[in-house]
């Protein structure tokens, strides 16, 4: 687990998996170091949302645009089956070009006309054949592009603080740079040992580290 502002790592936590106690610990060690966390960004987990909301309740929790047009992108396909898919992705589409006020106001009529033209499509249900079932298991009928839908509908309120904000990141692109750079590292020693891959990634993230500053955070990525 990796916190980065700017373009300095902070902090780094080693943890079994992601979840709401160990993300609730590193934003108290985050505290005990001095930092003062402004807003976050993020890939949208939800361990990390409900920490977030437990621990800095008034700060602006940005979901990153790359994650859901991503997201979105993998359900609808490149090419999908439907009018209904076909003009959803070309929404997902624009999602990354939002720069203005004006952007999102026309991104945001956009979809819910979308939801307006397309509801019945959302809400298709496929019933079981099965006559011992007597009708009543089903299921979405086009559940992919509900999917979509709801990925983005339930996002708006934390996908556009960037633009109150220049500060603000809209992605996780830098951490996920960060990333990609370790593991390409990591792959070149394949042959170490567990105790010595960890002693390669700390020693990474310190070198990366090492001109944090230790006073303040104005925007903070994790992931």
């Amino acid at each position: 687990m990796v916190f980065k502002e700017g373009v300095n790592i902070i902090f780094w936590f080693y943890a079994e998996k992601e979840n709401y106690f160990n993300y609730l610990y590193c934003f108290s060690i985050l505290r005990e170091l001095g930092y003062i966390i402004k807003s976050v960004t993020s890939d949208k987990h939800g361990s990390l949302v409900s920490a977030v909301k437990t621990a800095y309740p008034t700060i602006p929790h940005q979901f990153c645009l790359v994650h859901i047009q991503r997201r979105c992108q993998t359900l609808l396909t490149k090419k999908p089956e439907t009018e209904a898919g076909v003009k959803l992705l070309e929404i997902v589409r624009f999602l990354n070009q939002i720069k203005t006020k004006g952007d999102k106001q026309v991104f945001v009529k956009w979809l819910y006309r979308y939801e307006d033209r397309y509801k019945d499509v959302i809400n298709q249900r496929t019933y079981s054949k099965n006559p011992e079932l007597d009708g009543k298991v089903w299921w979405y009928t086009h559940k992919n592009l509900r999917l979509a839908f709801y990925t983005i509908k339930s996002s708006l309120d934390n996908m556009f603080f960037y633009l109150e904000d220049n500060n603000i990141p809209k992605d996780t692109n830098g951490l996920e740079a960060e990333f990609t750079h370790l593991k390409n590292k990591l792959n070149a020693h394949r042959g170490l040992s567990r105790k010595r891959r960890e002693n390669f990634v700390s020693w990474y993230w310190h070198l990366k580290s090492i001109y944090a500053e230790k006073s303040q955070i104005t925007n903070t990525a994790c992931n």
